[in-house]
């Protein structure tokens, strides 16, 4: 599932990440992690001090690899367009892409809850590390068949990792979790943004995949010996709820659709972005550029979105998201012209960037992170992130205008107003 950026950790992904980090839990912990043993990562002699110092060695390690990890997971977006000329595909099987990267992210996530209630956090960062390096070599030399598998299996392994290294940074970090896991996504950010700079710079698709390979190859080999947590302790042990009501598996419902919705929205635009302005630009590689301009805003988005907070409601900030977003889509859709394209971008990244995290803040409130019900809230945004861009490819092959496709993300959008009304009413749930 994306990830995604983020800046100022200690306010709006303090509250945001930690709440997305302990949702997360509910779905991948598979029972009640035992208390930590000694082992050859971690000495038991090892004093406060001592244990800072790795801790902070391995959350700049972290940060490095998510930054890598931030290229690979936004990487079908600025290269989607020499894909479909390497290939000779259609923009329905183009879209079919997304579908096979973020279902396969999905089954990922999930397995890696399994690995992580069992084994070190090593096991699932090396392994999700290396499928993704499997993944992006394969795309060097290969076709259509070839090319969809190496997209799941690099899908595979950034839901396998891109849990595990949360979590390992936020156990790393036991007394300042918030703003280390902040860092830890602000850096996804900066490889999302990265990646088309990168794109743009080596003007070479292969070069572009080889360089990226390479990156994750020193990111595998640095992984098998870097000094790493060595389980899970507290951070998922659960709470006693007073049972499923129906109540709550409404709120989860409604709260799902909009993950849906959200994430869907982010990747269809990011992802489709260079592919549908590239008749405006010279080549593919400055439409990547498109690409840029979303990643910018979608990051400073999130970092704006911490003051804006001591202002306005979440509500309210949400609101204001989603008519951000909208107004985004609709001036790319009429845009004409390099400029007015990258405007548009903007503006769709500054709108979409805060609602994700401010939808993890109401599952969270109204559900409560460990609850069975979070699970499905965060399944369903997965689901979303493959959905939409599939079906805008569909959409760009029906119609005879591309840009018609961007509807669907509109009308996406749109839909978040009454939901997000209807939100506003719900109140935190009492735990007892």
């Amino acid at each position: 599932m994306s990830s995604s950026f983020e800046t100022n950790p200690g306010t709006l992904f303090g509250d945001t990440w930690r709440n997305a980090s302990h949702a997360f839990r509910s779905g991948q912990a598979a029972s009640k992690a035992q208390t930590r043993q000694a082992s050859a990562e971690l000495e038991p002699q090892a004093g406060p001090q001592q244990f800072s110092n790795r801790g902070s060695s391995f959350t700049l390690f972290a940060c490095a690899l998510f930054a890598v990890l931030g290229i690979v997971t936004t990487l079908l977006g600025p290269i989607l367009p020499f894909l479909g000329l390497r290939w000779s595909i259609s923009s329905a099987q183009a879209g079919t892409l997304f579908s096979w990267q973020f279902i396969s992210s999905t089954l990922g996530t999930l397995l890696s809850g399994m690995v992580l209630s069992r084994r070190s956090f090593r096991v699932p960062v090396v392994a999700g590390v290396g499928l993704c390096l499997l993944g992006v070599a394969v795309l060097l030399r290969a076709d259509w068949t070839t090319g969809r598998m190496a997209v799941a299996v690099y899908g595979l392994g950034l839901g396998i990792a891109l849990p595990a290294i949360n979590l390992a940074v936020a156990q790393a970090n036991p007394s300042r979790r918030a703003a280390s896991v902040s860092l830890l996504n602000f850096a996804w950010g900066i490889g999302a943004i990265g990646g088309p700079v990168l794109l743009r710079t080596l003007h070479n698709l292969n070069r572009f995949l080889l360089v990226t390979s390479i990156l994750l190859l020193l990111g595998l080999i640095a992984s098998w010996f870097w000094q790493m947590p060595a389980r899970i302790d507290d951070l998922t042990e659960t709470h006693a709820f007073p049972g499923a009501t129906r109540r709550i598996w409404w709120v989860a419902a409604v709260i799902a659709v909009s993950m849906f919705l959200y994430c869907g929205v982010e990747n269809s635009i990011s992802g489709w972005a260079s592919t549908l302005a590239l008749p405006s630009f010279s080549n593919a590689f400055t439409a990547a550029s498109a690409n840029i301009a979303f990643w910018i805003f979608f990051v400073a988005s999130r970092a704006l979105a911490s003051a804006a907070l001591r202002i306005f409601s979440e509500t309210k900030l949400l609101l204001a998201s989603v008519a951000c977003g909208s107004a985004g889509v609709l001036a790319f859709y009429f845009a004409h012209g390099s400029t007015a394209i990258l405007l548009a971008c903007a503006l769709a990244g500054l709108g979409v960037g805060p609602g994700f995290p401010l939808l993890i803040s109401r599952v969270s409130q109204l559900i409560g992170s460990r609850h069975p019900a979070a699970t499905l809230c965060f399944a369903f945004a997965g689901v979303g992130a493959a959905t939409l861009p599939t079906l805008m490819g569909v959409l760009g092959t029906r119609f005879a205008q591309p840009r018609a496709e961007l509807l669907l993300p509109l009308c996406a959008l749109l839909l978040m107003f009454p939901i997000t009304l209807r939100m506003a009413f719900w109140r935190p749930r009492q735990r007892v």
